[in-house]
């Protein structure tokens, strides 16, 4: 009997080519997943083995970390096969298989194989790690294409969350994450990556107020003036073609290998960028532009006070001068070629496919787990919700695709409370507040620098909260309106290119409407403004008439309750 596409489940049917680089639409992106969940325990253990001479090291090996790790992977094999023995239709694959090893830090890493039927289609592979205070899943590569699948989403819900919720755990904002990362080759065509940065940094909100909190493992690209400015440089540079292969020369392997040559080029001939397609020329020269681009970033922008500078040394694992750059709301660490060096192992990337040398630097050449992290994304309390808010990002560097060229906006009300907010605090009489900040400051960063570096730098999110308790209610109101405001013309957007079955007539706002900080809603109301017709009015009435629903969504501060959150 013929097969016919109905007969073709569109979870296998997408395995054959998502991963080939030069499939770079939509269609055939991949995602990584990086959800995480902590308990009481877990937070406890990390904040008094930390603090002790070699306990960090003894952290990864404790027995109760070690110990729920195990449980929480078996308990998830265990709750599969029962549910798939019952027919479930989210329990897709045939069989599940649990394995453990070491990640690249040489800490006990758990992993499960999920298997089709057909032995020989890729299987899905969920690993959970530990991390500082959490426990962290990593699953990758993950095609796009699945998360519009209800099954595939259930799949997370039943195993990945309910699991963990299910033996005491729970999701906390202040100590775990829900990053997660988009197949580079996805955004190296057009000035998508371009527009996107430019998004972000026009965006400030969304890696402070509405997908995050100011931390500074995502510290946002316009936390600091230095830091916007080093953006907003780079992008002009980009715009004006000098990193085009025709004015910074051709690139080959040797640019990558070496991580030099990149640009950008003192000047530019005419006729490079198009302001509706990006860079000119044909594939080649597009790719060799993103990526010179995209690299450039990394040192000369991301590397810019990003979270933790003053801890770069190169005897500290997680902060070597060549990684300190990834405590960024996006992370262009793994841009890279096959035969370059993994950044956190330093291992060899598909070294059998090593280009030579001199090779023509080319979109195949990419690794094949080359991607694009969006880091400023808090933890999330159920798959739906992880799911909606990887979604709205892939919607809106959808909605870039078609309108692109965005504009750096050079003044926001947000700045006050971000790269002003020191003359913020002097403006509202908080030079005592400020001189307190300071002295904190010169010893955190000496500590944190092992003595080298000896200055009252403040940090961005501590200046934030600073500097927003320091003003008036009218003030305060008039930033989470514009914050509120620009999030809602984000979601908008996005919304324009949401492809799922009656997503043009449900309410855009649904899935969205908690991540908006409960702070905010209450600036509004202590200097309430504007007719009832006016959409962040509105906004807030639809928030209050399902409060309880909202507010559950949302993820609690900590498991230990004598953590209060920094805006209290």
């Amino acid at each position: 009997m013929p097969i016919t596409q109905s007969d073709v489940d569109p979870m296998t049917e997408v395995l054959a080519d998502y991963r080939r680089q030069e499939m770079t639409d939509f269609d055939h992106a991949w995602v990584g997943m990086e959800p995480t969940f902590q308990s009481r325990k877990s937070v406890q253990k990390w904040n008094k083995m930390s603090a002790e001479a070699g306990g960090e090291d003894a952290y990864f090996k404790d027995d109760y970390m070690l110990r729920t790790q195990k449980r929480v992977i078996r308990r998830i094999r265990k709750s599969y096969e029962e549910q798939r023995d019952e027919g479930q239709a989210h329990c897709m694959f045939a069989r599940v298989e649990l394995d453990d090893d070491l990640d690249q830090w040489q800490v006990r890493r758990q992993s499960l194989l999920f298997h089709w039927a057909d032995e020989e289609l890729e299987p899905l592979e969920v690993r959970l790690s530990l991390d500082p205070e959490t426990f962290e899943y990593s699953i990758k590569p993950v095609p796009l294409a699945w998360f519009y699948d209800e099954r595939f989403v259930q799949f997370l819900e039943e195993f990945l969350w309910k699991v963990p919720r299910k033996l005491g755990m729970s999701f906390a904002m202040a100590h775990g994450g829900g990053q997660f990362s988009l197949s580079a080759k996805t955004v190296m065509t057009g000035s998508l990556l371009a527009d996107d940065i430019a998004t972000k940094l026009n965006h400030p909100e969304l890696a402070t107020w509405i997908m995050d909190w100011p931390n500074p493992d995502d510290r946002a690209f316009r936390a600091t003036r230095p830091r916007a400015a080093a953006f907003e440089k780079i992008l002009l540079d980009y715009w004006a073609g000098r990193f085009h292969p025709r004015a910074n020369g051709l690139l080959t392997a040797e640019n990558a290998l070496l991580d030099r040559g990149f640009g950008p080029a003192c000047t530019a001939p005419e006729g490079l960028m198009n302001s509706k397609s990006g860079p000119a020329g044909d594939a080649r020269e597009v790719f060799q532009n993103n990526f010179a681009f995209g690299r450039t970033v990394r040192w000369n922008a991301q590397n810019i006070h990003p979270g933790y500078w003053q801890s770069a040394h190169p005897d500290e694992d997680g902060y070597r001068a060549d990684q300190i750059m990834r405590y960024s709301e996006g992370n262009l660490n793994r841009l890279q070629i096959a035969g370059e060096l993994h950044v956190k192992s330093g291992k060899v990337l598909n070294e059998e496919q090593a280009p030579e040398f001199d090779a023509p630097l080319d979109l195949a050449l990419l690794t094949t787990e080359a991607s694009w992290e969006n880091r400023a994304q808090m933890t999330r309390t159920s798959a739906h919700d992880y799911v909606e808010a990887q979604l709205l990002y892939v919607h809106h560097l959808q909605y870039l695709q078609k309108h692109p060229h965005v504009r750096h906006i050079d003044s926001l009300l947000q700045d006050q409370i971000l790269g002003d907010a020191e003359t913020t605090l002097q403006r509202h009489g908080g030079e005592q507040e400020l001189n307190k900040l300071r002295r904190s400051a010169r010893k955190l960063n000496l500590a944190s620098s092992r003595g080298r570096i000896n200055t009252d730098w403040i940090e961005p999110e501590a200046l934030f909260w600073a500097s927003w308790k320091s003003l008036p209610a009218g003030e305060k109101s008039a930033i989470a309106r514009e914050v509120i405001g620009n999030f809602l013309t984000f979601v908008h957007e996005a919304a324009t290119m949401d492809p799922r079955p009656g997503a043009r007539d449900s309410d855009p706002m649904e899935w969205h409407r908690h991540r908006i900080h409960p702070v905010l809603w209450q600036a509004i109301l202590d200097a309430r403004s504007g007719k009832a017709s006016d959409p962040i009015n509105k906004e807030l009435v639809a928030w209050q008439a399902d409060q309880k629903t909202y507010l559950a969504r949302r993820p609690i501060w900590s498991q230990v309750h004598d953590t209060p959150p920094p805006w209290k």
